[in-house]
């Protein structure tokens, strides 16, 4: 009897299931798919650990559930890093075999789970399908065969989708299946040849359940083109046109490259946007496509949905988008994007949006470059790393415009601008860049940097945004030297930049001096967190600490600044202390939730200011601990990341962007280290980390460790934060005095997951 295999009707199914069809069915293995999802795979979607993942992760949880209670052999789940050598994918692509496997409790034997990793370890999907078909009996030579099957299977299905089929359709033809007829759903619809309308969105969301038939319900108003129907050398052409657009993750790149070919050829009169609610990806194609759309004059509609979306609400959104034509008015409640403005044009034609196949980045305004004595600074914080920033610009002999600390107005200022589903440090840093330029800077400053995580296309996104609104400015982009053989060159030219062509030994020293500051502020904090549990009169460290970073800022060389610390350290030290074990909590998380205080208000001072309880408060996640591992890679700093991720690796298997591993693997070696709890800190939609809490929050229940996930966004109140916060810290205090062990499921109804 052959094994059965199972499929899940989502995620990589909607990309590659001919090449998985072909492969396992000439393994001799019965594929077996999940069935479309119905009402029962909504209410399944329950299984999933967590709410924060998009529709989709927890659709996917469903028809993996559905096929477990089939009686599977196994459950075929592709780890999905990379499938094209200069970019990655999706965090939950990269994460969804290791989220299953926490969340429905199965062992390692339960999965095949081949990895794709095309950018840092081309052609090792050859070799983790050999050993998938190993482990389902193959030899060696069988198994090659199989996979020139696959792929033989994968060319016929993307021919067809060329051909302007869709991928259901497609999938429909190869199965013998496309006779069917098709649904009539309005009757009242008349087709009209000349409305041809464009659609984008992932396919697991746009043909399944929460898509409500978008497609075909189109068709019986005009002809349709949706993503995979553009041809795919034309589709990378067209998002290369984008600085470094190559590097966007693999699967939105051909939904933003299909866009531009769509409305860059006068293909489609409408284009529509269809996204899963809190999908990370989304936000950040939606503000390239809405410029693209205007300056074309094409009416935009961003359509978001999840399980909660009716149907009735859909289609009358739907109505209206298909009424309106070029130059009519936006409608906000459909978020309709319609052309305004020639200003618009001007800034995606001569910008950042450029030409098919120029892989440049150029300036969208024509300012001209600055001598150093002109040069007006400004650029977002991150906890206290613009003092350390501030002095390496005025070594340099350039003025740097203060970079205000967050509050509600600068918040605003930000999330003005921003698109509506896009992580919370993307809306602060964008308020902090509007505010430094009504002060008067000139030339922003922002790191940069493609990976898994959004924050690389961030600085791309403020630029366009804050340039549409009418800022005339300088963006530098500061990316990581290493490896210097590829980065040193656009590095060193960012600094020139950023410095206004100062000498490098200038550079040197100001760079130096600011990491000694960074260096020895993180320091002085960790003492801090420390006296703050143990001091006899509480806030005499708080204290001593606003003096020491006062003269760390005013510090004009690196002397001054260990003169400092060392002053800090015996001032400390001199602090009478109780004799007492204070309740030990680590925070981890996302590095700028976790770094910036305004953000996760004041969680630190807050946990170890509780009048009757002390807390020590632990955070191995600091600035120069990732300076130290990502740019100067010192031995001290890839001891400790390898061994967080080595405790990771049992639970979460492959990087996800961000801190995501890094929060996992810290979450077990709290457990090891002893710690009462932990804090998880994330914004809301945030791709990495919510895989990890995915991941962690069964991990605390089996580690019997008492996690906290808080996720942050503009609209967290101080109230339900510190009620939260509250109940955390007596239920570690109850079971440190009576040595109760955690049940996971009570606690996670109360803390609110």
């Amino acid at each position: 009897m052959p094994l059965r295999v199972g499929i899940p009707r989502g995620l990589s199914y909607y990309y590659i299931f001919p090449f998985i069809q072909g492969f396992l069915e000439t393994l001799g293995a019965e594929v077996v798919v999940s069935p479309p999802s119905d009402g029962r795979t909504l209410l399944d979607m329950v299984c999933c650990p967590t709410d924060e993942p998009c529709v989709s992760v927890k659709l996917y949880f469903a028809h993996a559930k559905r096929l477990l209670e089939k009686g599977v052999d196994y459950l075929f789940v592709p780890v999905l890093s990379s499938v094209d050598k200069e970019n990655y994918c999706c965090p939950k692509l990269i994460g969804i075999a290791d989220m299953l496997k926490n969340g429905l409790g199965l062992s390692e034997e339960q999965l095949l789970a081949p990895e794709w990793n095309e950018r840092e370890k081309p052609g090792c999907w050859k070799e983790s399908l050999l050993e998938v078909a190993a482990r389902l009996g193959a030899r060696r030579n069988e198994a090659e065969e199989a996979i020139r099957v696959g792929e033989e299977r994968q060319a016929l299905f993307e021919k067809l989708t060329r051909q302007g089929l869709t991928v259901v359709e497609a999938y429909a033809r190869m199965s013998g299946q496309d006779k069917r007829p098709r649904r009539r759903f309005d009757p009242l619809a008349e087709y009209d040849p000349s409305q041809v309308i464009g659609v984008l969105g992932h396919p697991y969301v746009l043909y399944d359940i929460v898509g409500h038939n978008l497609v075909d319900r189109l068709r019986e108003y005009g002809q349709v083109w949706t993503a995979e129907m553009a041809p795919q050398e034309e589709v990378l052409k067209e998002v290369g046109s984008l600085w470094e657009g190559n590097r966007m993750w693999a699967y939105e790149a051909r939904l933003l490259g299909a866009g531009f070919y769509f409305l860059r050829r006068g293909l489609v009169n409408k284009l529509i946007l269809v996204e899963a609610f809190s999908c990370g990806p989304a936000s950040v194609l939606e503000a390239f496509l809405e410029a693209e759309a205007e300056a074309r004059g094409v009416p935009f509609l961003l359509l978001t949905v999840d399980e909660h979306t009716g149907e009735a609400g859909f289609v009358t959104r739907l109505e209206a988008f298909l009424d309106t034509s070029a130059g009519e008015p936006r409608v906000s409640p459909v978020r309709l994007r319609v052309p305004s403005s020639a200003r618009t044009e001007s800034l995606v034609m001569e910008g950042g949006i450029t030409g098919p196949g120029d892989n440049r980045r150029l300036p969208i305004s024509s300012v001209p470059a600055l001598r150093r004595e002109e040069l007006k600074v400004g650029a977002p914080g991150m906890g206290l790393l613009d003092i350390a920033l501030e002095s390496a610009l005025a070594e340099c002999g350039v003025e740097m415009i203060p970079t205000p600390p967050l509050s509600k107005t600068v918040v605003e200022l930000g999330k003005e601008l921003a698109p509506e589903f896009i992580c919370y440090p993307m809306v602060t840093t964008l308020g902090q860049m509007r505010a430094v330029l009504e002060k008067g800077a000139n030339t922003i400053i922002m790191v940069g940097g493609k990976g898994r995580c959004r924050l690389g296309w961030y600085a791309q996104l403020q630029e366009l945004l804050l340039k549409a609104k009418g800022y005339e400015f300088r963006l530098v982009i500061i990316d990581s030297p290493v490896p210097l053989k590829t980065r040193w060159k656009a590095f060193r030219q960012a600094l020139r930049e950023a410095t206004g062509n100062a000498p490098l030994w200038r550079i040197a020293k100001g760079l130096y001096l600011g990491y000694h500051k960074m260096a020895a502020l993180d320091r002085g904090e960790a003492w801090v967190r420390r006296k703050r549990a143990y001091e006899k009169n509480r806030g005499t460290a708080d204290k001593a600490w606003r003096r020491f970073v006062r003269q760390v800022k005013a510090a004009g060389y690196v002397g001054q600044v260990k003169k400092a610390e060392r002053e800090l350290w015996e001032e400390l030290e001199a602090i009478p202390e109780e004799k007492l074990a204070p309740l030990r909590v680590k925070i981890i998380g996302e590095i700028y939730t976790v770094l910036e205080s305004f953000v996760n208000q004041e969680i630190e001072r807050f946990l170890a200011s509780r009048p009757d309880l002390r807390v020590e408060v632990v955070r191995n996640l600091t600035a120069t601990q990732w300076f130290d591992l990502h740019v100067l890679h010192k031995q001290k700093a890839r001891e400790h990341h390898q061994r967080v991720i080595s405790a990771a690796a049992p639970y979460l298997r492959a990087p996800v962007g961000g801190h995501g591993q890094e929060s996992v693997g810290e979450l077990v070696l709290a457990k090891e280290e002893g710690f009462d709890g932990v804090i998880h800190l994330l914004p809301f939609t945030c791709m990495p980390e919510t895989v990890s809490q995915n991941i962690m929050v069964p991990l605390s229940e089996k580690l019997d460790l008492p996690l906290l996930s808080l996720i942050i966004n503009e609209q967290t109140g101080t109230a339900g934060w510190e009620t939260r916060l509250e109940a955390f810290l007596e239920v570690l205090a109850e079971r440190r005095e009576e040595g109760l062990s955690y049940g996971g499921g009570r606690f996670g109804v109360l803390l609110g997951y």
